[in-house]
């Protein structure tokens, strides 16, 4: 009897099955990691939160078939590119709005939106050096 399998099938499911056990283990270890502090138990949760992100690593590079495709880049770019600009738009608003209402009220802006405002500054900075390093290796 054989199969009706073709190579390119089975190496679809491969990858498939690669993909699953990538963000299985690491959004399971993230959950419960979070779940085990909830617990208070903080070394634990990290400590399976660490094997999550590890177990991802090893799945990632140690597969034998390519787990991405042009599609998969091409979605990946879009949605990497929607999410910069939408988080563009919000550190211009929000930080405007809070260099204002400190000018402007006797109100001051809690020192952790200070913190967030410049996280997502330091994004930024981050996306222009890597866009600037894969712009000169072209």
């Amino acid at each position: 009897m054989t199969t009706t399998e073709s190579p390119a099938t089975t190496k679809l499911s491969k990858r498939r099955t690669y993909r699953r056990l990538m963000y299985v283990s690491v959004f399971g270890g993230a959950g419960i990691g979070f779940l085990l502090r909830y617990l208070d138990y903080p070394v634990v949760g990290e400590a399976v939160y660490i094997v999550g992100v590890l177990s991802f690593l090893a799945i990632w590079k140690g597969s034998d078939v390519q787990l991405m495709d042009e599609r998969d880049w091409a979605l990946e770019r879009r949605a990497s590119l929607t999410a910069l600009q939408i988080t563009g738009a919000v550190l211009v608003v929000v930080a405007s709005a809070s260099r204002l209402v400190t000018w402007l009220t006797d109100y001051t802006v809690p020192t952790l939106v200070w913190g967030v405002l410049y996280g997502y500054i330091g994004l930024f900075i981050a996306f222009g050096v890597a866009y600037l390093y894969h712009r000169r290796r072209l």
